[in-house]
């Protein structure tokens, strides 16, 4: 038997697809397409074939594998719509009278058409077919047809009965058929003809017998009353999905611009990188030059001065030669030693510059791949979440163009027992279509947000905190009797976000300008019997976006435009932590090139995530550490300031790994033989290091700022800063970089300059 499809052909990429084809169907059976009677799995026509809740049919047989071993649902072959399956099993789903008896007709026009040879149901004969009697359902030759035509005994067959030349014609159409075709039979008394519908067991054709039976008491209505009014509600629910389907193009449009803005900021992203990579490789390739020629310059000074010298000694020597030559040749061997041992201090002390600079250039080198390697994996991710947008627009699609097609072929019949049997199932399945085709997606705006800070200031030796504070700034929002500021960050984007507690039942976040001014204040509700002051720290995430944690373990990750935020308590990740400590977060950092917000506790543990707050693991920290006060990642290890233990220190950021090692602790500031306590912590571009430190515990006392190198290790600069400072922040202006350090309550923020080398 030849090979037909069952479904109509829905193209590849959504956005091709014609979205004004109208839901006209064709209405003879000509203009049906082949695949239409097709099953998917046999590739074969239709053989019983099953209806699902989704409206795809497939044969019995195909359709048992499928069924074996699953319990309660499995998912459509073709929509994977997930389907319910009942105790029946396969008998619980419909059989499609309506595709069955097109499928009837079909092999009833392959006879006709090859003028096989069949035998007559009048005659007994075996000839040529010329016609189909559907009440007999047999075959009549020639002479049996006019019989059957013209005898009062066939008077009821005469509307049931399909000449050849019907088919000749071309002109039959669905209705035609359907009027050919007796009505079904009783489905529990199959020996009668059904008479009345039964709405109450979906539409089961039913005869008079079951009225005093099994259906007795239920909703039988005639059928053509229920065919009326099916057909009403189809048609209406097919005009509803028809004016939204306009939704799904909008989509579309919407992902293709998201696309496109996606590469186009990874594009200039890879340039800018490239530029500063470059101006930094220049830069350095010409401070090794210099160191070289200022060795240069020694030698020849030194060469020279040694000349002078030893012609000196020479005249002296010839004068006293007699008496002072033991003592000359002694002051030779002193000079050359002398001169040998300068150049070998200053040749080693170009050499360790050469490698300080060639190992700078390596990790510049690192870091230009490492970025590179990251914004494709950002945009690969992105990418994968637009196609996925992409293929459900399409199963939307094929859902919608299936579903047409069934209606259209179902109404275009005009057989009353087809519309009670296959429109309730059609609705059904337009209903979830309808509420998917008009979902919004606004997380979509956000995928073409790629974060992409620019590579770290290598080249620059040191970098200078001015002297004075170069601006202060009152903000009004930062000052009440119980308002405390906790937190404080900047974005990619220019602007200030300030975090902390408003009240004791709820903590802020605060988008602020360079000058003060605010942008917007949103107050969040704390969970309800939290005996802990809602105190709330913050942490830049990308461009547009923070996370942030409180006391009450509320982490958000927070949308400084509109204030929309996602959250999660992390309450229950403690459970597994035995400790009799209180069981709160107490800090927060990112990771922003891989997207891990990373929040400390007061516990001696960690907890990472994503930025979907998938929960990648928990850190346990070195015993020493017991209560991160403030944690910053920098340059691949975690930077960790301990209340209790009143240090700082560094440890590795594997997330592959339960433990932390402790790889160094920060030097100590030592000023006024007092003990500070570190309250914060951050690192400019150059990568050096700052730590605020603090007098007491609550960080309301007498203020200092630390600077170190950008490994950590060395202790640069100390310098005092205003009391009741509580934590800072580097922001970038278009006058350069600066350093952000916000006071607890008085509503001031300090500014200080940093100057590079």
């Amino acid at each position: 038997m030849q090979s037909f499809g069952c479904l109509v052909f829905m193209p590849r990429f959504f956005p091709r697809y014609n979205f004004e084809t109208k839901m006209a169907c064709p209405s003879h059976w000509k203009d049906i397409e082949d695949k239409f009677f097709e099953c998917s799995i046999c590739l074969d026509l239709f053989k019983e074939p099953k209806l699902l809740p989704c409206l795809h049919r497939f044969c019995k047989q195909c359709l048992e594998p499928i069924l074996e071993g699953k319990v309660g649902t499995f998912e459509c072959p073709l929509c994977k719509d997930v389907c319910k399956i009942t105790n029946n099993r396969i008998d619980g789903f419909k059989t499609d009278f309506h595709m069955k008896s097109m499928l009837q007709f079909i092999q009833l026009q392959k006879t006709f058409e090859n003028r096989e040879e069949r035998e007559c149901i009048g005659c007994e004969e075996k000839l040529k077919v010329t016609a189909y009697c559907f009440m007999c359902k047999e075959f009549l030759c020639v002479q049996c047809y006019q019989f059957h035509l013209t005898k009062k005994i066939f008077a009821k067959h005469q509307k049931h009965v399909l000449g050849l030349n019907d088919l000749e014609r071309k002109s039959l159409t669905q209705e035609k058929l359907a009027s050919l075709m007796e009505a079904p039979r009783c489905h529990t008394h199959t020996e009668h003809m059904a008479q009345l519908c039964c709405c109450t067991c979906g539409n089961l054709p039913v005869c008079v017998t079951c009225t005093y039976g099994k259906h007795k008491g239920h909703d039988l209505q005639d059928v053509a009353n229920v065919s009326k009014e099916e057909r009403e509600k189809l048609q209406k629910r097919l005009e509803e999905l028809e004016k939204r389907k306009e939704n799904v193009p909008s989509l579309t449009n919407k992902i293709n611009k998201v696309n496109a803005e996606l590469t186009s900021i990874v594009t200039d992203a890879k340039s800018k990188w490239k530029m500063q990579y470059e101006d930094q490789t220049r830069k350095l390739k010409n401070k090794k030059e210099k160191e070289k020629r200022e060795f240069n310059r020694f030698k020849t000074v030194l060469e020279e001065r040694s000349r002078k010298e030893l012609k000196e000694l020479e005249t002296e020597m010839e004068e006293k030669i007699r008496i002072i030559r033991e003592d000359y040749d002694r002051m030779i061997k002193i000079k050359l030693r002398e001169s040998k041992e300068k150049e070998d201090t200053k040749q080693n002390e170009l050499e360790n510059r050469e490698l300080r600079i060639d190992e700078i250039m390596n990790k510049l080198d690192a870091v230009m791949n490492e970025r590179n390697k990251t914004i494709e994996e950002q945009q690969q991710r992105k990418l994968r979440e637009t196609q996925n947008l992409s293929d459900l627009c399409n199963q939307w699609v094929n859902k919608f163009e299936n579903l047409s097609t069934i209606a259209s072929s179902v109404l275009e019949s005009h057989n009353h027992w087809t519309d009670a049997q296959c429109i309730p199932d059609i609705r059904a399945a337009s209903e979830p279509l309808v509420e998917d085709i008009m979902k919004d997606f606004p997380e979509m705006e956000s995928l073409s947000d790629i974060t992409m800070d620019d590579l770290p200031m290598l080249c620059i030796d040191r970098v200078n905190i001015s002297d004075n504070v170069e601006s202060v700034v009152d903000v009004d929002v930062m000052k009440g009797n119980e308002f405390c500021l906790t937190g404080i960050t900047s974005t990619g984007s220019g602007y200030i976000v300030v975090s902390g507690r408003l009240s004791r039942v709820h903590s802020f976040i605060t988008v602020i300008n360079r000058q003060g001014c605010q942008i917007r204040h949103d107050k969040i509700d704390e969970v309800i019997g939290s005996s802990l002051y809602p105190n709330r720290y913050c942490a830049a995430l990308s461009r547009d976006k923070i996370a942030s944690v409180c006391t009450s373990n509320q982490v958000v990750v927070y949308n400084i435009h509109d204030g929309s935020f996602t959250q999660n308590n992390i309450t229950s990740l403690f459970d597994d932590i035995k400790t009799m400590k209180t069981k709160v977060g107490t800090c927060i950092t990112t990771d922003p090139i891989h997207g891990h917000i990373i929040v400390g506790t007061y516990i001696g543990s960690l907890f990472i995530f994503d930025e979907e707050f998938k929960f990648i693991r928990a850190l346990k920290l070195p015993e020493v550490i017991k209560w991160s006060r403030d944690i910053l990642y920098h340059e691949g290890v975690l930077l960790i300031c301990d209340l209790e233990s009143r240090c700082a220190y560094a440890v590795t950021m594997d997330t592959s790994k339960a433990e932390a090692e402790l790889l160094y602790k920060l030097p100590k500031p030592d000023i006024d033989g007092k003990t500070w306590y570190p309250c914060s912590i951050c690192a400019d571009r150059a990568g050096f290091v700052y730590i605020l430190w603090s007098l007491d515990v609550q960080c309301t006392g007498q203020g200092i700022i630390t600077q170190y190198s950008q490994d950590g290790q060395q202790l640069l600069t100390t310098k005092r800063t205003e009391d009741t400072a509580r934590c800072m922040t580097t922001l970038m202006t278009e006058e350069g970089e600066k350093l952000l350090v916000a006071t607890t309550r008085s509503g001031k923020m300090l500014c200080y300059g940093l100057t590079p080398e």
